[in-house]
């Protein structure tokens, strides 16, 4: 009973929030494999609320998307009168963009959990964005309570030569990917509060509270004194553990309440409609260490399925999700209903522990990895992104990188409605297969020599086999890498404790200080989101 004792108690360590509300449901079928470029996924042309035929419809539409509201105390209907709004106008009279983050904790999580990560992005969107305005959302709880030691690393980091040098570079090369983008942009960073203390009561219910805070903040943050202009608005998520599966359960609730056709009834709309005048787009989707394929057969260990059942139910409704008690895995990586919304994200990133580090979502269900899919994974970054040969300039001096915590990038890509995927298998194989197809950067990492329990092996090879195979192919398939990443190559052994060490996180002194070694990752996560970010367009 000692090993299910311990799957139990470190399985019930994964962070995130929640909260209730009603969604009309579609009359569309949604198509199984629509296929977004990104013209589709950026295009600016007209289009009217879905099942909406007269302007009575329309207004009861958006009352009904205005009846939203936040149950969550810390989302208070006096904190959202503070808020102070964005007019963002720049000198040619139109409204300035907005981009948004949103930063999801995980099970039995908090939103200060993630403040490394909050500050992070924040401070490189200061400094490498080319943004008119960087802020917190004044409904978010670490932008109001910042504490100064961030500041204070930043500063030191400025200070330390090697460090400062490295500073420079990567703002020297970010600053040339972004020249020429519009300066009159506003970014606005927000970690959601909705799910905490409310972690325990499925996926379904946390994404229904996060897609409801979503809203909330961007109406929080925008005018209401200028229903006359049309505001554009992208929205971005980075989710950690849980928090990666409420956001893709949040993108299709959106997609549900404010999905919008154009005139000829297609389903690739390129953007949504919030209170008539809020034109939302999907632009970066990320997770850190989150369970895409649920937690059955995808234990640190492998337990009997009787024990699965039995901490599923310990955990609640979530443990039943990530367990697959039920169909909703399932369905989230295989329906169209979640699976369309998703691929209209510009791009897809996925980050995962590699060798054995983390107990609680291993790297092959965080990057959706199976033994019997041949998926191709690609180590040339040119065969999914257009700019990436400036993309690779940035790689070589972030963070992470120096410190050699990025053991590889891979990319799948995009494949078309002519081209689809095997369908054919086990299920944990069709969620893998069927995830890829939307095409996805994942970013395996290396966190043992940053765990403060660890110790290099000796007589042991240090080669790493992830690196072993980019180096002598330039594809592999999904059932390579899972192989490479559940070895415990590299000759170094630690306690697997890089499920909270990869994203920084910090509940305390000792946890601040046990999981600092993630600091890394997360500057190199925060210096490439805000590139990509803040190179959308309408007309890409």
């Amino acid at each position: 009973m000692a090993p299910l004792r311990l799957a139990f108690i470190t399985a019930s360590m994964m962070t995130q929030p929640q909260s209730g509300i009603e969604t009309r449901s579609s009359k569309n079928v949604y198509d199984n494999d629509v296929t977004m470029s990104a013209a589709a996924a950026t295009a600016t042309a007209a289009i009217k609320p879905m099942d909406c035929s007269s302007s009575d419809k329309e207004n009861d539409a958006h009352k009904e998307a205005a009846s939203l509201s936040l149950p969550t105390a810390s989302m208070s209907s006096s904190t959202a009168a503070s808020t102070s709004v964005l007019t963002n106008v720049p000198q040619n009279g139109e409204k300035g963009l907005i981009h948004f983050c949103f930063i999801v904790h995980g099970h039995q999580g908090k939103p200060t959990d993630l403040s490394y990560l909050h500050h992070s992005i924040k401070d490189k969107a200061n400094r490498h964005g080319g943004f008119a305005t960087t802020k917190s959302s004044e409904m978010c709880s670490v932008g109001r309570n910042s504490s100064s030691h961030h500041h204070d690393d930043i500063a030191a980091e400025r200070n330390c030569g090697s460090r400062a040098n490295r500073n420079e570079a990567i703002q020297t090369s970010v600053e040339e990917i972004i020249s020429g983008e519009s300066k009159s942009s506003s970014f606005v960073v927000h970690n959601a509060a909705c799910n905490e203390g409310s972690t325990h009561d499925g996926v379904e219910k946390g994404g229904e509270r996060l897609a409801n805070e979503i809203l909330e903040v961007i109406r929080g943050e925008i005018e209401q004194g200028t229903q006359q202009q049309t505001q554009d608005v992208t929205i971005s998520i980075v989710g950690n553990s849980l928090g990666g599966l409420y956001g893709r359960y949040a993108v299709a609730i959106l997609d549900e309440l404010l999905f919008t056709s154009d005139e000829d009834g297609t389903k690739d709309a390129p953007h949504y409609i919030l209170d008539d005048n809020i034109r939302l787009h999907f632009n970066v989707f990320c997770s850190t260490a989150s369970p895409h394929l649920g937690c059955a057969d995808r234990t640190y260990f492998p337990i009997p399925r009787f024990a699965e059942v039995g901490i599923a139910n310990g955990m609640g409704e979530t443990g039943r999700d990530l367990f697959r008690v039920n169909d909703l895995m399932l369905e989230l990586a295989t329906s169209p209903k979640f699976t369309r919304p998703l691929a209209l994200f510009r791009k897809r990133i996925a980050y995962a522990n590699a060798y054995g580090t983390d107990f609680v979502v291993p790297g092959s269900t965080a990057a959706f990895l199976d033994g019997s899919s041949d998926s191709l994974h690609y180590f040339d970054a040119n065969i999914e992104y257009e700019s990436q040969s400036k993309r690779q300039a940035v790689d070589r001096v972030c963070p992470a990188t120096e410190e050699g915590l990025f053991v590889a990038t891979c990319y799948t890509p995009r494949l078309s409605t002519k081209d689809p995927f095997d369908s054919s298998g086990n299920d944990l194989e069709v969620m893998s297969k069927n995830l890829d197809s939307l095409g996805w950067t994942k970013v395996f990492v290396d966190m043992r020599k940053e765990i403060p329990i660890s110790a290099k092996l000796p007589l042991v090879s240090n080669s790493c086999p992830i690196r072993t195979l980019s180096s002598n192919r330039k594809a592999v398939t999904s059932k390579d890498l899972c192989n490479a990443i559940s070895s415990r190559g590299g000759g170094r052994i630690s306690l697997p404790f890089g499920h909270n060490s990869i994203c920084a996180f910090e509940r305390g002194s000792f946890s601040t200080a046990f999981n600092k070694g993630g600091r890394p990752v997360m500057d190199s996560l925060a210096i490439n989101l805000i590139e990509d970010i803040s190179m959308w367009s309408k007309n890409v």
